[in-house]
């Protein structure tokens, strides 16, 4: 019988907070350009066509990014250069529904953001419709702000530094070095 991939690695094997940190903010030094144009490009098509939807494509092309890396490479840009991965309890990267499950409190506050993001004064001819939901959809999108900054912080008060994401995604932040000793 195969052991199950906590068995097999210590304790240090697993990224623990600061990294995860850094991580992230190399992730925003590495995205912050190509998402600022991105960006750009999907505002001016919004406003061009009065609709909302080039806002929700650039939603969906940010979140369908960070989940096809997870899936394909295990990591986003900022953990493949510091030599992490993310790995489910196989020791394999995460299948499809596991990493839209570990960027579910993301994706739904990326969702209310982009909604509240309409009532900004360049974009308040887009979509009247959707304004009528900018009050709930900023209350939510502070209270999912907090879950996903509680959500972090588990991470430094787990045995294996899980975030809440990772034990709902049955997933593991770890050392890639470690990855070559599994069996």
């Amino acid at each position: 019988m195969e052991q199950r991939v906590e068995e097999q690695l210590d304790l240090d094997d697993y990224v623990g907070f600061w990294k995860r940190v850094l991580i992230s903010f190399l992730d925003f030094l590495i995205l912050a350009l190509p998402t600022y144009f991105l960006n750009r490009l999907c505002v001016s098509a919004a406003e061009s066509a009065e609709s909302a939807f080039p806002l929700f494509i650039q939603f969906v092309l940010l979140i369908g990014f960070n989940v096809f890396m997870v899936v394909k490479y295990g990591g986003t840009p900022g953990r493949l250069l510091l030599g992490v991965r993310i790995i489910n309890e196989d020791g394999r990267y995460p299948a499809l529904k596991q990493a839209l499950i570990r960027y579910l409190f993301f994706i739904v506050n990326g969702f209310l953001a982009v909604i509240v993001s309409l009532n900004s004064e360049e974009l308040s001819a887009v979509s009247s419709s959707l304004a009528n939901w900018t009050p709930l959809a900023t209350n939510l999108n502070v209270f999912f702000g907090w879950v996903v900054v509680a959500d972090c912080l588990f991470v430094a008060f787990t045995r294996r530094n899980r975030a809440l994401h990772d034990m709902m995604a049955g997933t593991y932040v770890v050392k890639k070095n470690a990855l070559d000793h599994l069996v």
